[in-house]
């Protein structure tokens, strides 16, 4: 187990922002995280840091999923179990070259298995394909103890599962993915990076997606006046983007609660999808 002292956590976030941790804990097997968790209170836990906004104070310890389980384990023909550790990049690539797929779409997401499940982070609405579609069973680590969960216990919708915003943390999935040849995975792939570097503005630090729900027509209104405060603004390339161009933590969350404002005032839905640390 590596532990840090006054960690800085921006350079744990894609976002470039969050102050510090006064124990930056990284546990290298599963046995170190259960003991790291059963340890300490007021845990922190940080995974790919896509999508964490992290305000400009210390944090008695954070935790790092990153490395206690990168096992990729091939079960039977398009079962495989899952490491929460491993970057999802790395499970495609794996899962492709034995002619399985279908989360091609997620190779774009600079994200950890683990948040993936939690998040049931999928392609968008409109096309109706999440990571879930191929999930079996989620070991997860439940008050100091691992429980296994079947797929129609784990509660997954549109972004959500019951996993997220609990104190539960996903440790091992097990999937079951369909035949997809390698000409084709290849062509999925390149056709997934192709359309990011067309239509997302990867510019300046950002987190992705903002929002999960949110209305169009205001979203394309802020992208259109780039709404901004101090050094963040959403771009003007990529709706729902926030942009990090030098600011902190007040002013990009100044840019969010301006947005959820706008929804409020014109009565539409709106549920942000960043998770903030307070």
């Amino acid at each position: 187990m590596q532990i840090k002292q006054n960690e800085s956590l921006k350079e744990h976030t894609t976002f470039r922002m969050g102050g510090n941790a006064i124990r930056y804990v990284i546990p290298e097997n599963l046995n170190e995280l259960v003991s790291a968790c059963n340890s300490e209170e007021n845990i922190k836990f940080i995974g790919g840091g896509s999508n964490i906004l992290i305000a400009e104070h210390e944090y008695e310890i954070v935790i790092d999923l990153g490395k206690f389980d990168t096992s990729i384990q091939r079960l039977e023909d398009g079962k495989y179990r899952v490491g929460a550790s491993v970057r999802l990049q790395n499970l495609i690539n794996s899962i492709n070259k034995d002619e399985n797929g279908g989360i091609e779409y997620l190779f774009s997401v600079p994200g950890l298995v683990g948040g993936a499940v939690t998040m049931n982070a999928g392609r968008g609405r409109k096309y109706n394909k999440c990571i879930s579609d191929y999930i079996v069973s989620v070991d997860a680590l439940v008050d100091g103890s691992i429980k296994t969960f079947i797929k129609e216990e784990c509660g997954f919708g549109y972004r959500n599962s019951i996993f997220k915003n609990s104190n539960m943390i996903v440790v091992a999935v097990v999937f079951d993915f369909p035949k997809v040849s390698v000409s084709e995975s290849e062509k999925l792939k390149k056709e997934r990076i192709e359309l990011c570097k067309e239509n997302q503005d990867n510019s300046l630090p950002n987190f992705g997606s903002v929002f999960m729900e949110y209305d169009f027509k205001i979203m394309n209104f802020v992208k259109k006046i780039s709404l901004r405060s101090g050094g963040c603004h959403f771009s003007r390339k990529t709706s729902n983007w926030l942009l990090n161009d030098g600011g902190n933590y007040k002013k990009a969350l100044k840019c969010i609660k301006r947005v959820e404002l706008l929804h409020k005032i014109f009565r539409r839905k709106c549920k942000r999808e960043v998770i903030i640390w307070e």
